[in-house]
């Protein structure tokens, strides 16, 4: 789905259930002679208002009891008056003048959000000469969460064997970045290239749709790099281009791999490894030399 219809569906959804809100409320004038009479006398005072007259006590009266009316009918505040569904664009899909958060999230179906918590971080399972560098690595990633977005590095680049920590520690830095209502996209390197794949194999009307989102998205975190397909003309040049463009634009990415840094300037040139590694943009860090699964 590409922004403009995820704006629609976002504005006509809101629509609806306003539409569906007046509905109800007529509903109850029809049903409820008692409601029928006190908001034709709020009305009739809205009126004596806009023409000078003192009513703001009796109108206070009557919308308490007009509160009580519906609440014996068992109809609730949000019946009447819905909550927006998302508080950033009050469900325009806007913020900002730019497609909101919750537009980015719509227009990225594939992508998953951080299931662990720093909350949930246990130092116990790393072995004892790595616990101090480990907790300095999680002091700093829970700083960089605390100032996101004015962070001093744009990416955060974690590299270690599998069951390390790397995902977890990702997930975390995805899920307390989302909680502060930032739009936060955290997907496999694979899903990521299939992505690209359909976005360059596309060529009508939805092509945007499948970019769009990770250049926008105020945290992009892509977990596993290195494992994804090595497609021709896609892999190398669409992850340099989503990795320039983001940092162009003072965005942040995160990174997990198992690959060295070697190992990752082989796979994907020196273009893309220079932006992995650029001192001014990006720090990394070397998590346990252990698997923490076993």
């Amino acid at each position: 789905m590409d922004y403009k219809k995820a704006i629609l569906q976002t504005v006509n959804e809101r629509r609806a259930r306003v539409e569906n809100a007046r509905i109800l409320y007529l509903d109850l004038l029809r049903r409820s002679s008692e409601l029928y009479e006190t908001e034709k006398a709020i009305r009739a005072l809205i009126i004596d208002k806009a023409n000078g007259k003192e009513v703001d006590a009796q109108m206070a009266e009557l919308e308490r009891k007009k509160k009580d009316i519906l609440a014996s009918l068992g109809v609730k505040d949000e019946d009447l008056d819905p909550p927006y569904k998302c508080s950033k664009c009050h469900d325009t899909g806007l913020a900002d003048g730019k497609p909101c958060s919750c537009i980015i999230k719509m227009c990225a179906g594939d992508a998953m959000l951080g299931e662990f918590s720093f909350e949930q971080s246990d130092l116990s399972v790393f072995p004892t000469e790595e616990r101090e560098r480990i907790n300095k690595v999680y002091q700093t990633c829970a700083s960089f969460c605390e100032k996101f977005p004015f962070t001093n590095k744009l990416n955060l680049l974690f590299m270690g064997k599998c069951g390390s920590g790397k995902t977890f520690i990702a997930s975390c830095i995805a899920n307390k970045i989302a909680q502060k209502g930032y739009s936060v996209l955290m997907m496999s390197a694979f899903a990521l290239i299939n992505r690209l794949h359909k976005y360059h194999t596309t060529f009508d009307e939805s092509k945007l749709g499948y970019l769009e989102p990770l250049l926008d998205c105020d945290l992009l975190v892509i977990d596993d790099l290195g494992t994804e397909t090595m497609m021709k003309n896609v892999t190398v040049e669409y992850l340099f281009h989503v990795i320039n463009e983001r940092m162009t634009d003072k965005k942040h990415t995160v990174f997990t791999t198992n690959l060295d840094d070697e190992k990752l300037r082989l796979r994907y040139g020196e273009r893309t490894y220079s932006r992995l590694f650029d001192k001014r943009a990006s720090v990394g860090f070397a998590l346990s030399n252990c698997d923490l699964r076993k």
